[in-house]
């Protein structure tokens, strides 16, 4: 076990050299919290790479967290986990400070500027936070199974064009899973986050609830996005969405269809239930399922016209589906496809 303290939060150095020894040499890394005078953070100027199974990044003091912060020229994530087994990240704040960082090179030019990328099985994130990232996510997890994501938070990450100069491709999602088999993402905060606060492609086994999604500062393309073509199954229940007046596109979104890189294709087998949403401009949307369950879910007081694709607010609308076995009646017919204008049939 070791406090690293080789690093030190209280100046303005980078950290990342003596953070990178103590995770190669340690199982257990301990960082110091904040809360004491003259105390900045950790400075991160390279990418941490943790190389351990099993290891254990936490705080020293729970439940009192450690930050770490970007550097203004960190070109890449601030911490990244490439396919290890059984850790755990724990009480630790990533402020991916964007208001130092570059603004001009959006994401969508090849730049990496997340928070965290995680890959690996059978580890634990809970009470970490993670906040204002320059464009991408302020988490990533692919290539992954057996994991657990829990109480933690994930707010104002990204921009929007208007708080930009009008660049695009600034913005950032909250939490994105590409891959969530045989794990549970449960019990987290997302709010302001300008792309998705919460995309979850599905998988076996995988289990998303009692997640908390609010917009009343910033505008976000969408809440939750359940299932993309590359996964099957998952279940989303007990999850709360709420938005101020044009703040958020869609509440809920089941399949992708209004993002190009869908390219037409379905999320395949999740179940859908005991959701509540409101104030989105389309709080309840299905558009791209083949298969599986939409029921019991709530959504109410849609306004606004800030939505990818279309202009109409809407409580429930449903557009491409196949053999969806219980499918939630009270929608209108309406199509999001990239590229194009909604297509809407009225009741």
């Amino acid at each position: 076990m070791t406090t690293c303290r080789a690093a030190n939060p209280f100046d303005d150095t980078p950290d990342d050299i003596a953070l990178q020894a103590c995770l190669d040499a340690y199982d257990r890394v301990l960082l110091v919290p904040d809360g004491q005078p003259g105390y900045v953070g950790y400075l991160i100027a390279n990418t941490l790479k943790p190389k351990r199974p099993g290891q254990l990044l936490t705080s020293a003091a729970i439940p009192r967290k450690a930050t770490m912060v970007a550097a203004p020229g960190l070109g890449d994530a601030m911490l990244r986990v490439n396919g290890l087994a059984d850790f755990e990240i724990s009480f630790i704040r990533f402020d991916g400070n964007r208001e130092q960082r570059p603004r001009g090179k959006p994401c969508v030019t090849g730049n990496d500027l997340r928070n965290v990328e995680l890959t690996g099985a059978g580890f634990h994130v809970r009470y970490v936070e993670s906040f204002g990232a320059v464009c991408g996510s302020a988490m990533t997890v692919g290539g992954s199974s057996n994991y657990e994501i829990y109480q933690s938070l994930f707010y104002d990450n990204g921009r929007q064009p208007e708080e930009a100069d009008g660049v695009s491709g600034l913005w950032a999602d909250g939490l994105t899973v590409f891959d969530c088999r045989n794990s549970t993402i449960r019990d987290n905060d997302f709010w302001d986050n300008t792309d998705v606060d919460l995309g979850v492609n599905g998988g076996r086994s995988c289990s998303v609830y009692r997640n908390t999604i609010s917009h009343f500062s910033k505008y976000g393309f969408a809440g939750v996005v359940v299932g993309d073509p590359s996964q099957t199954g998952g279940e989303f229940s007990a999850n709360i969405v709420s938005s101020g007046y044009n703040l958020l596109g869609f509440g809920i979104i089941v399949g992708c269809h209004p993002w190009s890189q869908c390219r037409g294709g379905y999320a395949s087998g999740v179940r859908v239930y005991d959701n509540h949403v409101t104030g989105a401009v389309v709080n309840f949307a299905v558009d791209g399922l083949n298969g599986g369950a939409i029921e019991n879910n709530t959504m109410r007081f849609s306004q606004g016209d800030r939505v990818l694709n279309c202009d109409v607010a809407a409580d429930y609308t449903v557009g491409h589906v196949i053999d969806v076995a219980r499918l939630q009646p009270g929608y209108v017919v309406r199509t999001y496809d990239a590229g194009s204008a909604c297509q809407q049939t009225r009741p």
